[in-house]
């Protein structure tokens, strides 16, 4: 009996050992699940790094005193190891061959919002005029007008489409390559928005699809309520707190799906050779939004990037809701978010492609 007294705090480490695996595996599972049925499971991607990280601690804290127990968090890891890899992938850098195309998504918060300095001077303009990307696709370009965009880019991209989403809300591609062609896909919303693009890549046409999809509408005090959470768990007041935030993701993430589905259902319908997907997702890269659309798509960071390429730099909401997803015949090199600048409350997310089976 007293031996098996002093293993009772081993038991219970295994038991929040155990807890912290099948939480991490639930996380994980439920972004299969279409948020529009299921919008309760709809944010639990958003904990699972929570979850990996204590699964992790645990395998140290095995190392150091049981060792066979590192079983539990390894073998959890292993179920749900392809979510993993998509929320923090591991790749040996490669050096990008001839040939290859630049592309960039950029959600530029109406270039920072800087009306005091001219535009030729604004940092996320030089940024993009320097960047030697060959394609780039902006969302939030607001705060200038179309004309002026035209100014800002044309001596380096030749070929622009600017499109209004709403009033002087717009989405916009700069491309050295040809724009044959644009619609915009169908789905109601009067401030997101996905249009998609015919480009002429030397002989073949690519179809290119920009993406601003529904945002979690926070304000100010709903971002202080989730730092405050955060902070302070055991705060008599969080209760209201949590219902407030968990209404507004339920929303979101339910409108987001559709949008999403609205997306695939397009680009099913129009197999080119060539497909990119790229944009302001406003989900994580552990989401249905993410996952419907890697049913179709690889995603360029995930197969090419490293670690967990933090795009959205404001709020404690620390995710990838950038993207660049392209079809399985291009071959991606270098993939990363570029947390050059603040200007803008999103980083842009970059990867050099090799279109054609390597």
């Amino acid at each position: 009996m007293k031996f098996k007294i002093k293993k009772i705090p081993q038991y219970i480490f295994i038991a929040i050992n155990l807890l912290l695996v099948i939480a991490m595996n639930f996380c994980a599972y439920t972004t299969h699940l279409p948020s529009q049925v299921y919008p309760n499971y709809s944010y639990f991607g958003m904990m699972f790094p929570i979850f990996l990280i204590g699964s992790t601690a645990f395998i140290v804290f095995w190392l150091v005193f049981k060792r066979k127990y590192t079983l539990i968090s390894l073998v959890g890891m292993l179920l749900c190891g392809s979510s993993i890899r998509c929320y923090c992938p591991l790749n040996v850098p490669t050096e990008p061959p001839e040939g290859c195309i630049k592309v960039m998504s950029y959600n530029v918060m109406g270039f920072g919002k800087h009306d005091t300095i001219p535009w030729e001077e604004n940092r996320i303009v030089q940024y993009i005029n320097h960047s030697q990307a060959d394609i780039v696709c902006l969302q939030e370009a607001h705060g200038t007008k179309k004309t002026s965009l035209n100014e800002l880019f044309d001596s380096i991209y030749p070929y622009l489409a600017i499109d209004t989403i709403k009033k002087e809300a717009y989405t916009a591609i700069l491309s050295k390559f040809p724009i044959l062609g644009k619609e915009r896909i169908g789905y109601n919303s009067e401030t997101n928005a996905s249009f998609a693009y015919t480009l002429l890549l030397n002989r073949d046409t690519v179809l290119v699809v920009n993406n601003h999809f529904e945002s979690y509408k926070l304000n100010d005090k709903d971002k202080d309520d989730y730092k405050t959470i955060l902070k302070d768990p055991e705060n008599d007041d969080n209760e209201q707190r949590y219902d407030s935030l968990i209404h507004k993701l339920k929303v979101a993430n339910t409108t987001r799906a559709a949008q999403a589905d609205s997306v695939a259902a397009y680009i099913t319908k129009h197999p080119y050779k060539y497909i990119l997907c790229v944009g302001d997702f406003n989900a994580p890269s552990l989401s249905y939004t993410h996952y419907r659309l890697t049913q179709l798509l690889d995603d360029a960071y995930t197969r090419s990037g490293n670690g967990p390429g933090i795009s959205y730099n404001r709020s404690g909401m620390y995710f990838r809701i950038d993207n660049i997803l392209i079809s399985p015949n291009i071959t991606p090199y270098r993939a990363k978010v570029d947390a050059f600048s603040k200007e803008s409350d999103h980083y842009p997310i970059i990867s050099q492609l090799k279109f054609g089976k390597e």
